[in-house]
C-alpha cells in the first residue's frame, strides 16, 4: 500500500524515498482519475488498487474525514 502510494515520487536519497507520506500523496491515493475507454467511447473513472483499504483506514482515524464543510451563511440586506 504504501510503496504504491509513493510510487510517482521523486527522491535522491535513500532517507526521501522510505520518508512519510505527503497530504498529496494520501489524496491521489483515494482520488480516482478520469480516462477514456476505447471500446465503450465513454469517460470512466480508474481508481488505484488499494483506494478502499486507505478509505478504511482514514475513517477509521476519524469518521468526519470525508464530511462535506458547511458553507458560512452570510446574511445580506433584502433588496426590494
Amino acid at each position: 500500500m504504501y510503496a504504491e502510494a509513493c510510487g510517482g515520487r521523486g527522491f535522491v536519497t535513500k532517507k526521501q524515498m522510505v520518508g512519510p507520506l505527503t497530504h498529496e500523496e494520501v489524496a491521489s491515493a483515494v482520488r480516482g482519475r478520469h480516462r477514456w475507454n476505447r471500446v465503450t467511447k465513454e469517460w470512466e473513472i480508474k481508481y488505484r488498487p488499494f483506494r478502499n483499504h486507505w478509505i478504511v483506514l482514514l475513517l477509521s482515524a476519524n469518521k468526519r474525514i470525508f464530511a462535506l464543510p458547511m458553507p458560512k451563511i452570510i446574511p445580506a440586506r433584502i433588496k426590494a
